[in-house]
């Protein structure tokens, strides 16, 4: 089996659709497999997606929201303080984001 660089150098994708790894040799492509099922397992289940978008000329607020995607554990009628948690911890990672 063929060596895989598995440091932190940079980021990519592969869409699960239709041809999303079909490309990758089969060695590449159980590595990447084993890799994301791994990280899936790490993270758990899906709370929410807090999404914050930032404009060029709007400096007042950005503008923010939370989403429940089918299958996520919180979900409109959750207890606000859940919501509130989650969205806390997004901003936390955003604050480590470089």
């Amino acid at each position: 089996m063929a060596q895989h660089d598995s440091g932190p150098r940079g980021w990519i994708s592969y869409s699960g659709g239709p041809g999303g790894k079909d490309h990758l040799p089969p060695d590449v492509r159980e590595w990447a497999d084993r890799r994301e099922a791994d990280r899936a397992s790490r993270r758990g289940a899906l709370l929410c997606e807090v999404t914050v978008r930032v404009y060029e000329r709007d400096t007042e607020e950005p503008a923010m929201q939370v989403a429940f995607p089918p299958g996520s554990l919180l979900g409109p009628d959750s207890d606000s303080a859940q919501i509130a948690a989650a969205v806390a911890r997004a901003r936390d990672q955003l604050a480590r984001w470089r």
